[in-house]
């Protein structure tokens, strides 16, 4: 496969939005140079960083007034949101296929400014960011680019940048070698598929890295149901071993930003799949130090509405698969924010602070808010009202 046959995956990947509301009249506020969180949101006609000094308080967040920044026109793909991220006060974002920006409010902040960037030297879009490997200066990430096989090496050659984000520079890349599927795939008319790899979560941890991921075929299809996990040594990236399930279904998830995994505190890593019906889902769990699933652990959710999006862990025995939060040893559904908040909990990328989630919801009237969530008491409360003609809300981000 060319590496521009993202630009189509790009285009499958764009969400069309509904037309969107006249913003109520909101008077002029103060400069935002000391806003401390921001609200990424869409509307029918663009993207908007929102600021705010706190996101719990009785206020409208609008596009309409100077706490609106507009990020349309300046990057092609910030209205989707999916191939950006938000470390230590800067957003790193994808560009135009190749350029790897970093960006800052500005000190008025009315503007989102470039302070610096990277230009990779093909394409280039954000893929999947190993959050818990991140330190002051380097962050560590793939690109979302589908893998074509060394037919030679029988392997997927999957990279993992390591960039210092002081000086934007590579300080080194490593490459997962992904073994090649040990069948051969056939087209309908009987020539040889050339099978591509898709990576869906990417995480690092205690001495491995673990790769969700399926095989899928020149049309875009999984070859089979199989959900796959590759473990190997890091950062040596030796031993590489597949994991295969046949319990559920293919992983969940997209070659984008968002993870569709997630470690618990004694580093067993969960991984969602679809579920055998259509339209559901299950995860699946690899305790720490295994090289196979656990086959005394499945959780199906196929009576759960789960939606997705990025999953985070909680603590406390707790993770949050949107809309719900369970516990994840006992396979219990410990709340569900759509009926505790009376909407639809929407938010790509949600903020955990201080043993609080904060996420955006769409209530029944069409409204938006920010919603916290208390991890100890399992309680919900409401903020800030955001401008009825958002159509979508992306990530809640902690600037300071």
């Amino acid at each position: 496969m060319n590496k521009n046959r993202l630009m189509g995956y790009c285009a499958i990947a764009v969400t069309l939005f509904s037309a969107c509301e006249d913003s109520p009249n909101v008077p002029d506020v103060p400069s935002t140079e000391n806003s401390e969180y921001s609200v990424w949101v869409a509307t029918e006609n663009g993207s908007y960083l929102l600021t705010t000094d706190e996101i719990m308080k009785d206020t409208l967040l609008s596009p309409q007034h100077n706490k609106g920044i507009d990020i349309t026109g300046y990057l092609p793909q910030a209205r989707y949101a999916g191939y950006a991220y938000f470390f230590n006060g800067y957003y790193y974002m994808s560009n135009d296929g190749t350029r790897f920006s970093k960006l800052q409010i500005n000190e008025k902040g009315d503007e989102l400014v470039e302070v610096d960037n990277y230009a990779f030297p093909g394409a280039f879009y954000l893929g999947k960011v190993a959050s818990q490997l991140s330190t002051t200066d380097e962050i560590v990430f793939t690109s979302t680019n589908g893998s074509d096989a060394n037919l030679e090496k029988k392997v997927f050659e999957y990279s993992i940048f390591f960039m210092n984000t002081k000086d934007m520079t590579i300080n080194k890349t490593l490459k997962a070698q992904i073994p090649t599927l040990d069948y051969t795939v056939y087209k309908p008319d009987g020539t040889v598929d050339p099978t591509i790899l898709n990576v869906t979560s990417a995480r690092i941890s205690d001495g491995k890295a673990y790769f969700g991921l399926y095989y899928y075929t020149f049309d875009y299809k999984p070859v089979n149901q199989n959900a796959y996990v590759y473990i190997c040594d890091y950062p040596s990236m030796e031993n590489g071993h597949i994991m295969s399930d046949d319990r559920a279904s293919i992983v969940a998830g997209h070659w984008q930003r968002e993870n569709y995994s997630f470690l618990d505190d004694n580093n067993n890593l969960y991984v969602l799949t679809r579920g055998k019906t259509e339209g559901t889902y299950a995860l699946l769990r690899v305790n720490n130090g295994a090289t196979e699933f656990d086959k005394d652990y499945i959780f199906d959710l196929k009576d759960y509405a789960v939606r997705g999006g990025d999953l985070s862990w909680l603590g406390d025995g707790k993770a949050y698969i949107r809309p719900y939060v369970i516990d994840v040893a006992n396979k219990k559904i410990v709340a569900n924010l759509d009926e505790m908040t009376g909407g639809e909990a929407k938010s790509t990328i949600n903020l955990i602070e201080e043993g609080n989630l904060y996420t955006g919801v769409k209530t029944t009237a069409s409204k938006w808010f920010i919603y916290e969530y208390n991890i100890a008491t399992n309680t919900v409360k409401r903020g800030a009202e955001i401008d009825p003609g958002v159509t979508q809300v992306y990530h809640i981000n902690k600037l300071k």
